[in-house]
């Protein structure tokens, strides 16, 4: 075939073969996309030859329709796709002393043509349901290596003859491939690392929107004992049958939430079945020598301020003042100790005496050391009848703890 009859049959075939692997590349794609988004493809040209069931359910969750770590085969396929479609757009036919770069992508069809040819057999033999998207893909790729064949070179080179592509070309079409395979990779990875993420979010919120699970691990195991003094601050009803103990510092923001959550959100919904008792727990090591640093520098003057309240005046005083210190946690900071004293209707003179001082410390000794012998290392740190409380910032838990008996 003369030179000019072969250029002219090139360019009839090359935008043949580029409309094809494009059209594999499409293909490929709506199959990645029905892997990505867990069987729900966003493709209305997807369900048009694969609705509700049939076989392409069966064969896109085969073992075959998947790489190891999860990677969807069709997304390689749309990436094998993709670098053909863009050798022979970038690079073009080859003449005949250029030749040896036309072998590249040649080779890398005759591969991917083995790889359908297995794949159909898969289909009809092992999995005995056919995907026609699947199916249309595996014969396009057929179509492909027809089409390429048909583009080769035959014959020898002519005398001088310029080889097409050059050197320069060929490479480039090379680091090309290699480029769009590279990246085609990453971003397959990246999809499908994404994919597994949602996945694992949503395990977990089911995991943790499970309120019978949430109950059976609150309740779980032996319930420790919290001795409970009959002057122990009490908030609810002291005769109820559940009792929740929380170890606290009034220093602590956290502590603070769940001082409003169980006051706005959990006392309501528990009427006169659920008790708080208060126990001291204040991270710094002036009044708490179990803990490593000072978290809160005014840790432990937030507590005797609270002690003092109770011993003058009893529960009502002390839960007064501790809804005061916790409505501006930041007051210790900006006024001296006697003012807040005096704010909180505590006798200064007492407060200050050395007898009083050593009473307070001496009892928020005794609440650190039983919150260390618990193993308490963070506030706040909740029991429920002796069972720790993880989930004390969630209603539900509490709407399945709350009900049961005593």
């Amino acid at each position: 075939m003369s030179d000019g009859r072969r250029d002219a049959a090139s360019r009839r075939v090359l935008p043949s073969l580029i409309a094809v692997a494009l059209a594999g590349f499409a293909i490929s794609a709506m199959l990645t996309s029905y892997h990505l988004s867990q069987g729900k493809s966003p493709w209305a040209l997807f369900r048009l030859a694969c609705g509700a069931g049939g076989g392409c359910e069966e064969v896109l969750a085969s073992p075959w329709a998947v790489l190891p770590g999860g990677i969807p085969l069709a997304g390689l396929g749309a990436i094998y796709f993709a670098s053909l479609a863009l050798w022979y757009g970038v690079v073009g036919p080859a003449n005949r002393s250029g030749r040896r770069w036309q072998a590249l992508p040649l080779f890398l069809n005759a591969i991917g043509v083995l790889a359908s040819l297995y794949l159909l057999l898969v289909m009809l033999t092992a999995l005995h349901a056919v995907c026609p998207w699947c199916a249309l893909s595996h014969l396009l790729n057929f179509v492909l290596l027809w089409l390429s064949w048909k583009l080769w070179p035959r014959g020898d080179a002519a005398p001088g003859e310029t080889p097409r592509p050059g050197t320069r070309l060929g490479v480039a079409g090379v680091l090309l491939m290699i480029a769009v395979i590279a990246f085609g990779l990453q971003r397959l990875a990246l999809a499908q690392m994404r994919t597994m993420t949602d996945q694992a979010n949503r395990y977990a919120q089911s995991f943790y929107d499970d309120i019978d699970l949430q109950r059976h691990l609150a309740l779980r195991g032996q319930a420790v004992d919290i001795p409970i003094r009959p002057d122990d601050p009490v908030r609810g009803n002291p005769a109820a049958p559940h009792t929740v103990v929380v170890f606290s510092d009034l220093q602590c923001p956290a502590c603070r939430s769940f001082a409003a959550t169980f006051e706005s959100q959990v006392l309501p919904l528990a009427g006169d079945r659920l008790k708080l008792v208060y126990k001291h727990f204040p991270l710094n090591r002036r009044c708490n020598p179990w803990v490593s640093r000072d978290v809160h520098l005014h840790a432990c003057e937030a507590a005797e301020i609270a002690e003092a309240a109770r011993e003058e005046g009893g529960n009502e005083a002390f839960w007064r003042t501790h809804d005061a210190l916790f409505r501006d946690q930041q007051t210790l900071a900006g006024q001296p100790v006697s003012a807040l004293v005096a704010a909180a209707g505590i006798d200064a003179a007492r407060f200050a005496t050395g007898a009083g001082a050593a009473s307070r410390h001496a009892r928020i000794l005794e609440d650190v050391t039983l919150g260390h012998r618990l193993n308490v290392d963070h506030t706040p740190t909740v029991y429920f009848d002796g069972h720790p409380l993880q989930s004390w910032n969630r209603v539900e838990v509490w709407k399945a703890l709350v009900p049961l008996t005593p």
